[in-house]
């Protein structure tokens, strides 16, 4: 028969000895003996144990017969301690997170900022955060990666699940890579809120307010050698650096052959005259070559300058190349 009770903590002696009861009935301690092949001594140290355990109940001398107590009762009564305990350990877990985050204010440097070495602590590191995130996960992804494609991903279906608010930036050379790129097809499936920056200023992951991790260099080496920092000035800036990431990038969208895109948010003539102005032609030039007047053309500059934040044209060259409208 399958093992059943070792997760509940039988022994492999103490669950051959309850499943014998519960295939032959109840047995006086000489048969228990006898059926199991154990000395006596053995025999009722097992006894006492499915007897503390509640697995068995005994009548008393002199026709002392050991009794099992039906599997379901046992396991109902089992269930419902663990659940009573694992409660109480969580009750302990929160007032010992509240204890911690009110002497934050007081932590020395070395507690707000951990120095993890290896490549296996980093990826506990980042497995670490992962489950730290309650409300939200903002990461900035950019080579070199820390732990392979499929285990993130499965990671991040786990905090979808959870209700945790996924936001990824990812750099143009993540999607260079096809393998990378069908890997953030993947999690946009899955929920992710994706963009797309052409310069990713560092490697990043931040939970919710509570921990960040980043690498302390940008080589190929950076995934064996990373920083945890705990809420601090560090991890506000940290933050504020990602939403300044986030709101320069363009929106990741699926194509509809499944593929991953930047979602374009100017018109083909809009593209078609910002190439042409990049080129250096003068608006006078575009319109003639666009069939429009000069004041079309700068009122549709205009229109590109705000969608892409810019204040001028020089800046508007950049953030088009920035967003992939050129």
């Amino acid at each position: 028969m399958m093992i059943m009770f070792r997760p509940v903590g039988l022994s492999k002696s103490e669950e051959s000895a309850y499943l014998l009861l519960l295939r032959q009935g109840a047995a006086d301690p000489d048969e228990l003996v006898t059926s199991l092949q154990l000395d006596p001594g053995h025999v009722r140290r097992i006894v006492k144990a499915l007897l503390r355990k509640g697995f068995v109940h005994h009548t008393p001398p002199p026709e002392e017969r050991i009794v099992p107590v039906a599997p379901d009762m046992v396991v109902d009564h089992l269930i419902r301690r663990r659940h009573d305990e694992l409660e109480a350990v969580r009750a302990a877990a929160r007032l010992l997170a509240e204890e911690a985050r009110s002497r934050s204010g007081t932590r020395q440097a070395g507690e707000l900022i951990e120095i993890v070495s290896g490549g296996a602590a980093v990826g506990q590191a980042f497995d670490r955060l992962q489950r730290t995130a309650q409300r939200e996960l903002r990461v900035l992804v950019a080579p070199p990666y820390a732990a392979p494609k499929a285990e993130n991903e499965e990671q991040l279906a786990r905090l979808l699940a959870d209700g945790v608010v996924c936001r990824a930036v990812y750099g143009t050379l993540a999607l260079a890579d096809p393998a990378i790129a069908e890997g953030v097809a993947a999690c946009v499936r899955a929920g992710e809120q994706a963009r797309l920056a052409h310069r990713i200023p560092i490697k990043l992951a931040v939970a919710d307010d509570s921990l960040a991790l980043l690498p302390l260099s940008w080589s190929d080496a950076a995934h064996h050698t990373a920083l945890l920092v705990h809420p601090c000035g560090l991890l506000d800036a940290l933050s504020a650096l990602f939403e300044a990431v986030w709101d320069h990038a363009v929106p990741l969208s699926l194509t509809p052959d499944d593929r991953i895109r930047p979602v374009s948010t100017i018109s083909d003539e809009d593209r078609y005259l910002l190439s042409l102005l990049v080129a250096g032609l003068t608006d006078e030039a575009a319109a003639a070559r666009l069939g429009v007047s000069r004041r079309t053309v700068v009122r549709r500059v205009t229109h590109m300058m705000d969608l892409a934040d810019a204040r001028s044209r020089l800046q508007l060259g950049w953030q088009a190349y920035e967003r992939g409208w050129l």
